[in-house]
Order: structure tokens, then C-alpha cells, then sequence
């Protein structure tokens, strides 16, 4: 079954459009859907912690990060957002399938498709994380929130699934579907101090780590 979208039809995600003024001319923050995706996530059995991460390293061919980390491939990510707990994220077709994962995991861990029940927002460029800072109280320093770091957290008074990409200033935020719209609407209002371009992608080498004035 294809992946609907739970914001595509906001007026806002229909073609790239600015929000707000920048001060610069040049978006100094870039927001977008990142789809389509499939989210798996895999919680080990008691006492099976060590067996269910051999295997799960082996099942997906990537080396598993340590607590509050992701590890990064060519087409897809592993997050250890927990003790025993992590997060599988790719393009569909990227990753094992639900089912096969499940198959392959059955004496170690369970396995749980969410990929129709979370929504996944890039947001990205210099302003990126005084934006976020704004509904989230983490400590989004690099000392703090480096990068490949990835986390359970909150986002103003619901839960998230906070990660920072291979860039400094791009961050991915994975919500509930049922509060995709109310998040995305946060997150134009607070872009308008900064002059933000939604759904728009930071062009490559223009993410730069300058601060805004």
C-alpha cells in the first residue's frame, strides 16, 4: 500500500514557498518532508539485548551505534534510541521489509512497522537549530547534539524521534502522524523570524555553519 502523506495537501507543501523575510535575501532555514520512508523498530527481548544487536547488525549489514547514536549507510540509517531499542530508517526497497526483518529477528527482538504512523520533517541551514530551540528544550549545542547523534525527545508537548544528519545544521524530526500538521505549523511560525523556504532542501554546499546576525 503506498505511503500517503499526512501534510502534502497543506497549502504550504504544495510547491516552494518563503515564509516570512530573510534578512539576507538567502533562506537562512529550509524546511521539507522527507518521503516516501519506512521505519522499522526493533526492541530486543529481556536478557537479549547483546544477541538481538549481533543479529540485527548482521540482518541489515551495518555496524550499530552506541546509546543516543545512528549510524549511517549509502540508502539507510540505524538509531539506538534506547536500551535494546532501535530505529531502521530507509527508502523503501532500501531496508529488509517488516515481515523478513521479523523473520530473521523472531528469537531475539520484536519488530514494529511505522512507517504510515510517523511523519519525518528536515530542517535545515544556519538557523536550523534557534528555529527548533523553540519548541524543544534539548540542548542542541554540538557539545551536546553532535552530529550523528539521534534521540527520543520532545517537540513543545508531544514526543519525537530528534536526529542531526552528517551536517551541522540539518536536523530530522520524526512525529505521530496524527500531529504532522500541527508540528509543521509550529515550525512555519517560528521560520517567520528568519525568513524560512519550505519544502525546500538546503542546496548542497549552502548549509554552511555561519550564525545568523
Amino acid at each position: 500500500m503506498e505511503r500517503q502523506s499526512a501534510i502534502a495537501a497543506h497549502p504550504y507543501m504544495q510547491a516552494d514557498q518563503r515564509v516570512g523575510t530573510p534578512w539576507t535575501g538567502a533562506a537562512p532555514v529550509f524546511l521539507s518532508e522527507r518521503r516516501p520512508l519506512a521505519i522499522l523498530q526493533i526492541s530486543a527481548f529481556a536478557q537479549s539485548s547483546d544477541t538481538a544487536a549481533a543479529a540485527l547488525a548482521s540482518a541489515v549489514g551495518l555496524r550499530l551505534p552506541n546509546p543516543n547514536r545512528m549510524t549511517r549507510g549509502v540508502d539507510k540509517d540505524i538509531r539506538n534510541i534506547g536500551p535494546g531499542i532501535w530505529q531502521l530508517i530507509g527508502a523503501p526497497g532500501a531496508i529488509p521489509s517488516a515481515g523478513l526483518l521479523r523473520e530473521m529477528m523472531s528469537a531475539h527482538a520484536t519488530v514494529v512497522d511505522l512507517s504510515h504512523a510517523r511523519t519525518a520533517f528536515v530542517l535545515s541551514g544556519p538557523a536550523a537549530a534557534r528555529v527548533l530551540a523553540q519548541h524543544c528544550s534539548l540542548d542542541l549545542g554540538m557539545d551536546h547534539f553532535p552530529m550523528h547523534s539521534a534521540t527520543n525527545t520532545r517537540f513543545g508537548h508531544i514526543g519525537m524521534t530528534l536526529s542531526r544528519a552528517s551536517a551541522q545544521s540539518e536536523f530530522e524530526l520524526l512525529v505521530f502522524r496524527g500531529y504532522a500538521e500541527f508540528v509543521l505549523e509550529a515550525l512555519l511560525e517560528a521560520g517567520k523570524e528568519f525568513g524560512m523556504q519550505v519544502n525546500a532542501r538546503a542546496p548542497a554546499g549552502k548549509q554552511g555553519e555561519k550564525s545568523c546576525p
